[in-house]
């Protein structure tokens, strides 16, 4: 297995786990941010098995000697998070962004770019060499795996979880990111509006900064001030809490729901 690495050796380790399509590409942005504080691996999964991903990627890290360390996965790479955090008990930290879990997971009968184009809401602020990028992924997209087996472990992680989900994703729906929130103690769940399966195309600035300020406060537990939180509605805002006066124009109506914080003190 392929794995890059940048930022200090010696540093807490985080591995981050791509989906299809994409490779390493889907970090280009987020493992430079990540490595001003973490080591960041990034493996290179080959083949289409999420359960040998997984047992590759529990390898990968034995031999750099890392026995510490936290998971971003996004989409399939978040299936493959799963399965390493289920079986691995260096696991001190969980992302997942818009991922496969339980029985759910994108389609199959799409080609990279075709797949890329539905998925990101900001498709048309996409750079042509990314897009081309990603549609440069190996045709076949990663075999189905079932993780339902997986949920009665989720009560027992005692390591703290992020999910970032995009409100639009067509691929990976909410309701999916609502059942692992319910199914992981104290998970943290936050839904960024506008955006769809590919969240750091679709809003890196805010989503990068999040993921960089939780896992040094949950996971490094690094001190820390308010300068880097970053305020995100989670889900729709409940009728009871006031606007400010620049949204009075912007709000639609919506299920009562849950406004939450997410940064360092969440």
């Amino acid at each position: 297995m392929i794995v890059t690495e940048e930022g200090p050796p010696d540093a807490d380790a985080v591995v981050l786990l791509h989906g299809w399509p994409g490779g390493v590409h889907t970090w280009r942005r987020l493992a430079p941010l990540l490595a001003t504080r973490f080591r960041v691996l990034t493996p290179m999964l080959g083949g289409t098995d999420p359960v040998g991903h997984a047992a590759d990627v529990r390898a990968a890290l034995a031999e750099r000697g890392v026995t510490r360390f936290a998971l971003v996965g996004h989409g399939h790479g978040g299936a493959v998070a799963q399965l390493v955090a289920d079986g691995d008990p260096g696991t001190e930290g969980l992302v997942l962004i818009d991922s496969v879990a339980f029985d759910v997971a994108p389609p199959r009968d799409l080609d990279a770019r075709t797949f890329v184009e539905r998925g990101s809401v900001e498709i048309a602020d996409l750079p042509a060499a990314d897009l081309d990028a990603y549609a440069a992924a190996p045709p076949a997209p990663p075999d189905p795996v079932d993780l339902t087996a997986l949920t009665d472990g989720m009560a027992s992680w005692d390591f703290p979880v992020f999910l970032l989900w995009g409100e639009e994703d067509p691929y990976v729906p909410m309701a999916v990111a609502e059942r692992l929130t319910d199914a992981c103690p104290g998970a943290t769940l936050g839904v960024v509006p506008d955006s769809g399966h590919f969240l750091l195309d679709d809003a890196f600035d805010p989503v990068g900064v999040m993921i960089l300020e939780y896992l040094r406060a949950r996971y490094q537990g690094a001190p820390h001030g308010h300068e880097g939180v970053v305020t995100l509605q989670l889900e729709r805002r409940p009728p009871w809490v006031d606007l400010a006066p620049y949204e009075e124009d912007d709000v639609e109506p919506g299920p009562p729901a849950r406004e939450q914080e997410v940064g360092p003190d969440a």
